[in-house]
Parts: C-alpha cells; structure tokens; sequence
C-alpha cells in the first residue's frame, strides 16, 4: 500500500480532501498533516511515498518542507499546490518528475497528479529531485524575501538575495551577480536552504535579467558544456 502524506493548513479542505479520496482506498492510503514542522515528523516516523504540500503554511511553510525533502528524499516524487502558476512552469516541473497545481483545482485533476507520480518510473526517467530553477520559480511566485543558501555537492556554498520574489544579487565561487546566477542554477544535486536576509545588509541589485532569462541562459550555457565536453 502506497502512503502519500497532504500538507495543508486549511482544516476545511483537508476534511474535503479525506474524505473525496477514500473511494481510492485500495490504491493508496492518505496521511494528512496541517504545517511543515508536523509533516516533518511524520516523515521521519513513517514510510511515504508521495507529498502534496500547499507552499503558504504556519510555523514551517512549504517551500522549507519541500528544501528538507530535496535534501533528506531526494527521489521522493512531490505535487505542490499554490494559488499562482503558469502553463511554462508546470511544464518545466513536470520535466523533473513533479507536479505543479494551480488552486482551485477539481479532485479529479489531484486524483490524477497523485496516480502519475506513484506510477513506475519508465527507463530514464528516474525523478531528479527539485531543481534551483524550481525552487526559484516558487519563491517568485509566492514573492518571497529570503536569503537562498545553495551546497554543491562538493560542499560549496553560494547565495541568492530574494526580495519580494525577485532575484537581487546571487554570489558564488568568487562570482556575483548574472554569473554567480548561472553557475548556481546549473548546479544538480545540491542541498537548499533558507534564511532571513540580515536586516543590517543591504543588497546591492546587481541582476537585471528577467528570473525566465537567467533560467534559460543558464540551461543553454550547461548544455553548451556538455556539448563540448
């Protein structure tokens, strides 16, 4: 039996959630959960298979759960609820295994993200956990202001300076600004975090770039360098 854990604040939509998905039962069973922080230790309690998370939630939010989750499940599939999306960004999630949906939506349409993600996997299509790209799009969706910690794999640290969703300054390697930007996108595997910028700093905007545009950029310039290697 697979276990696939929900993580909503809204008690209403939760009781509406549990019991639309009981006729499916037999397929799966559902975990509910209210914040991050609960979900958290369910997770450590519990084998799960699948989360759908919404990203706006009291004391830990979805954005910190879904950053634990890369780092402590990284094949863990994910479907993620928020209230703003555009067809390009489901798109672009989808290419990494997870699932984007756009509230409000009908439990047919949860019903069918939840199937696809616990299906088998085809060959070459192992989930490649939430990409910096993906994290990215999320905070400027929700027009989050965050400091965006990044840990290479090599255990190299990089930074992006978020104001209200929008990408200030990114810093990485010696690098700042566009290029810092690039190489942190780029990066596969790496472990993600947030904190608050320092109310004492003051951020310099040193990217003017479009977050669509540093994404593209930094994908063609990845490619270029596999091209070549």
């Amino acid at each position: 039996m697979k276990n696939v854990l929900i993580v909503d604040d809204d008690l209403g939509f939760q009781r509406l959630l549990g019991i639309s998905l009981k006729k499916y039962k037999k397929d799966f069973e559902v975990i509910l959960s209210n914040n991050g922080e609960e979900a958290i230790g369910i997770l450590n309690r519990k084998s799960i298979d699948l989360i759908v998370t919404d990203l706006q939630m009291p004391k830990i939010d979805g954005l910190t759960l879904l950053a634990y989750i890369n780092d402590a499940f990284p094949k863990m599939p994910c479907v993620i609820m928020t209230a703003h999306s555009t067809p390009e960004i489901e798109k672009q999630f989808a290419q990494t295994g997870q699932r984007l949906l756009k509230k409000p939506f009908t439990i047919n349409k949860l019903v069918d993200a939840v199937q696809s993600s616990l299906a088998p996997q085809p060959p070459g299509g192992m989930l490649k956990g939430i990409s910096v790209a993906n994290f990215l799009q999320m905070i400027a969706l929700e027009q989050k202001t965050c400091l965006l910690e990044i840990t290479s794999t090599s255990n190299e640290k990089g930074f992006f300076y978020i104001e209200n969703g929008e990408v200030f300054d990114a810093a990485f390697q010696g690098l700042n600004g566009e290029e810092a930007a690039y190489s942190l996108i780029a990066l596969e595997g790496a472990s993600i975090s947030f904190t608050d910028i320092p109310s004492s700093q003051k951020v310099k905007k040193r990217i003017n770039s479009s977050l669509m545009g540093l994404i593209m950029e930094a994908m063609t310039r990845k490619d270029e360098t596999v091209g070549n290697a």
